[in-house]
């Protein structure tokens, strides 16, 4: 009998999981699906107003047939293991709500990592070119740990002539290495 009941509760567990991947996996083509849980609306209308703001509306109106933008775009996690994470970590929030549970995320749990952009966008710094000096053109550069959202903020606000990166962001980054600021940097990100 009780073999019986925890293979219930097994089949019950099994069955929820693999509705919830099931799920997920057919809602994440649907921005507005993400947008319900994970953000606030005002974000989304940023999105996807027709004068973007944010590097995220650059993106989206961007988009064409073949470079479809949608927020599992970028935030799908890199990989077999960095999708298997995120997959499941959606599908344990979609089991969560439908068992009452319907509190929005405060945090990512999975970092976009650089590939996140570079799968679109090539090697870093390729046709990158910005009035601060090249960062990524410089040889010294590339092995630093700074991810490329870290400067090119994505859901934040910044100038579209400076690909969306605010100034004040960048410059934190800078004196992480450069505490007197950068050499030659001046008026520069």
């Amino acid at each position: 009998m009780q073999k019986r009941i925890l293979g219930g509760a097994l089949a019950a567990a099994i069955l929820l999981a693999g509705g919830s991947v099931a799920f997920v996996k057919h809602k994440d083509n649907d921005n507005r699906f993400c947008i319900s849980c994970h953000l606030h609306e005002d974000l989304y209308r940023r999105t996807i107003a027709p004068t973007p703001g944010t590097l995220a509306g650059g993106h989206f109106r961007a988009r064409h047939a073949a470079h479809p933008e949608r927020c599992f775009t970028c935030h799908s996690g890199e990989g077999v293991a960095g999708w298997t994470t995120v997959t499941a970590y959606s599908a344990y929030d979609a089991a969560r709500w439908v068992l009452g549970d319907r509190h929005e995320p405060d945090s990512m749990r999975v970092k976009l990592e650089n590939t996140a952009c570079t799968k679109c966008h090539g090697r870093l710094g390729h046709g990158l070119h910005t009035d601060s000096g090249r960062f990524h053109d410089l040889a010294e550069h590339r092995s630093i740990p700074t991810r490329c959202v870290d400067c090119h903020t994505v859901h934040s606000a910044g100038p579209r002539e400076r690909i969306f990166m605010n100034p004040a962001v960048v410059q934190a980054q800078c004196v992480k290495c450069h505490p007197g600021g950068p050499a030659g940097s001046e008026g520069s990100d």
